[in-house]
């Protein structure tokens, strides 16, 4: 079975542009949401909700998140801000804009500083500096373990599409240089960067909760 996604854009009634993108993505039978944004009033909604539907888990100190950030390669700066921030709790992804949006809520601050989460990327050895060097400053309260921390020595170093596919049985989830290479900053992204970035907060996140990650990260 093949990945695939639908599209709906949410036109915003006062403005020229789309407040989001809503996409309906099947990952091999496993379907999840992901939303596109640079309006802070639509990723704290979805904060909002996710939490509420994971109260449990966030309560009982065992809730994950999937987190990524991406950014846009210049040779002329000597450090890369973060353009969007991946997130991904159960089966609802965000992608934030930062580089687009005019604030971050103070609700998604609070959220990325506690330690009730456990956060999990996947190759994201600079997304804390990264994310302080964004537009809006974003403070995580500690660095975000790579998921090839918790799997065997075997899998260190490995690539998204091997690990993923060892973990969760899932084939054809990759990144590309020329996605990663592409302007992460633009005010639309195409359906191949959100394809990319949401379905690797996707995996990260189901793996770390299939390992239960939160028992070995303190």
């Amino acid at each position: 079975m093949a990945i695939t996604f639908t599209l709906q854009r949410c036109p915003c009634l006062y403005y020229s542009y789309y407040l989001h993108h809503h996409y309906d993505v099947n990952l091999h039978g496993d379907w999840f949401t992901v939303t596109v944004t640079a309006a802070a009033s639509v990723a704290e909604s979805w904060l909002s909700f996710v939490l509420h539907k994971n109260s449990e888990s966030l309560a009982a100190r065992t809730l994950v998140a999937g987190l990524g950030v991406q950014w846009t390669h210049r040779t002329d700066v000597p450090s890369h801000p973060a353009d969007t921030l991946q997130l991904c709790v159960g089966e609802h992804c965000l992608i934030y804009q930062l580089s687009r949006a005019d604030s971050v809520p103070a609700f998604l601050r609070y959220f990325l500083r506690d330690r009730a989460c456990t956060f999990v990327g996947y190759c994201n050895r600079y997304a804390r500096r990264m994310l302080s060097l964004s537009p809006h400053h974003i403070q995580l309260a500690r660095d975000v373990p790579d998921v090839r921390r918790f799997l065997e020595e075997e899998f260190v170093g490995s690539s998204l599409e091997s690990i993923v596919e060892a973990q969760l049985g899932y084939t054809g989830v990759k990144t590309t240089v020329d996605v990663n290479l592409s302007d992460w900053g633009a005010v639309t992204l195409t359906d191949d960067q959100v394809m990319q970035a949401a379905l690797e907060a996707r995996c990260v996140y189901l793996i770390s909760h299939k390992l239960e990650v939160w028992r070995r990260h303190k």
